[in-house]
């Protein structure tokens, strides 16, 4: 399937040239002038910044550059230096201003040296590192500034008027689709305290089952102990009623013992009497 139009996509062609750059295009001379102009303000701010990084290391990149560049570099860094020198004496204003003069004149002619070898730049622009520095918020800030302003020069009364309409209708669609998310939020959020407060009531009723079984099972362990405490008590009585009642026995055998012992010898002397009587 290929990509949809703007018509297939419910956006005006009016409103896609304002939204995609590149369906701007200059329609005048003088749009051509100004957006020229600012695209060669962007290119010179870039320019600025790299010059310092590039000072800096100039041996590193003296080959790449050129003599005449190189050569317009080092009397730029002399410019500057004097200038450095010269703002800590302020009673010589007049020569101050004069090698500022100078110092804004190299700044021009280096630039116009950079923009006529546009190649150079652009290889010294992915060559050289620099840090992030305000000036990139700046020449960012700028960039966005030549995009509004070409938006501007570009869009027509009536395309305007299409677009704020459009943007309105983002707008209200916007403001549907916050509603109905809010809504749905809503609905989830009283979804999740129902489940959350179901989750709770059945942890309460496990914990209160957990509680009752240990409660069962303490319960139970007092039951057993006592049944046991009593059952150890009735052993030691039956016990001790045996041990009585075995002792009330052997006194019954040992009285028993010697009546029958007694008998016995009793027996006998009735025999020996018996055993003469017939031996007469």
């Amino acid at each position: 399937k290929g990509m949809a139009t703007p018509s297939k996509a419910g956006i005006p062609l009016g409103v896609m040239k304002v939204l995609d750059p590149r369906q701007l295009k200059p329609d005048s001379i003088e749009t051509e002038r100004i957006l020229t102009v600012l695209d060669e303000t962007v290119v010179k701010l870039e320019i600025t910044r790299l010059i310092l990084r590039i000072i800096g290391s100039l041996e590193r990149y003296a080959r790449m550059l050129g003599p005449e560049i190189t050569s317009s570099l080092l009397e730029h860094q002399k410019l500057s230096m004097e200038v450095q020198h010269l703002l800590s004496s302020p009673r010589d204003d007049e020569s101050r201003r004069a090698v500022e003069q100078c110092l804004k004149c190299s700044l021009r002619n280096i630039l116009r040296l950079f923009l006529a070898n546009p190649l150079l730049y652009h290889g010294l622009k992915y060559e050289v590192r620099v840090r992030e520095s305000p000036a990139d918020v700046f020449i960012k800030a700028f960039v966005e500034f030549r995009d509004f302003t070409l938006e501007r020069l570009l869009t027509s009364p009536d395309e305007e008027k299409e677009k704020i309409r459009f943007m309105e209708d983002i707008s209200l669609e916007v403001e549907k689709n916050t509603e109905m998310i809010s809504a749905l939020q809503e609905e989830l959020t009283a979804a999740i305290q129902t489940r959350d407060e179901e989750v709770n009531r059945k942890d309460k009723t496990i914990e209160n089952l957990k509680t009752s079984m240990e409660n069962l099972a303490k319960g139970c362990k007092a039951d057993i102990k006592q049944i046991m405490k009593e059952g150890e008590k009735q052993q030691k009585e039956d016990e001790k009623t045996s041990q009585d009642r075995c002792a009330r026995l052997e006194q019954d055998i040992q009285r028993l013992g010697a009546h029958f012992n007694a008998l016995v010898l009793k027996h006998r002397a009735s025999e020996l009497v018996l055993r003469k009587v017939k031996g007469r």
